[in-house]
């Protein structure tokens, strides 16, 4: 199967405005961000691949505004920037699909996020989800941490309301400090 590398190359190019060549500056901030995966959510290697078989597929690559020089060019740099950035850290975190919550979803809240769901999504650039989907019982952001722990982020008041549920049946004293030290968001004891 072929890899699809157009998606990930339009996030890389959106809003670089790749009419002319692209300043160092804007190329070591891509990839310094892609490594950050606070904007760029996905795998690295993922972006990388994507680069690397867009620049070799013989296809056009830029976009209908963009120079297809430019773009090349750009995107040839930004694999070299990461090639000599790696080996990649692994992400403070990552997204586990909803798929999950059925796993999580009897575990015991050991902590509480004194915020709503859409102010730790947008510190996370993440979006909880409704489960069950259409219904919205409740709204939902699984987690993978760097140091292996799996929570889930519990919302089940108003919007507006503060107050969001971290359940996980990991140790509850190594998960609530490992979330606080990788999201940088506070959290109270459950």
């Amino acid at each position: 199967m072929k890899f699809p590398w157009r998606g990930y190359v339009n996030q890389l190019t959106y809003a670089a405005g790749l009419r002319q060549r692209a300043d160092d500056e804007l190329v070591e901030r891509v990839a310094d961000e892609l490594i950050r995966q606070r904007f760029f959510t996905l795998p690295v290697a993922d972006y990388h691949r994507a680069a690397t078989e867009a620049l070799g597929s013989g296809e056009r690559i830029a976009g209908e505004q963009d120079d297809e020089d430019a773009t090349r060019d750009f995107l040839a740099r930004l694999v070299r920037a990461l090639d000599d950035r790696g080996p990649w850290p692994e992400p403070p975190y990552s997204t586990s699909g909803t798929s999950e919550w059925a796993a999580l979803q009897d575990a015991p809240a050991v902590a509480r996020v004194p915020q709503t769901d859409r102010e730790i999504g947008a510190s996370l650039n993440r979006v909880f989800a409704e489960e069950p989907p259409g219904v919205g019982d409740v709204r939902v952001l699984i987690l993978r941490l760097r140091t292996g722990q799996q929570i889930a982020l519990r919302a089940s008041r108003p919007f507006a309301e503060p107050g969001v549920d971290l359940v996980t049946y990991d140790d509850p004293v190594s998960t609530v400090a490992a979330f606080g030290e990788l999201t940088g968001i506070e959290v109270e004891p459950g």
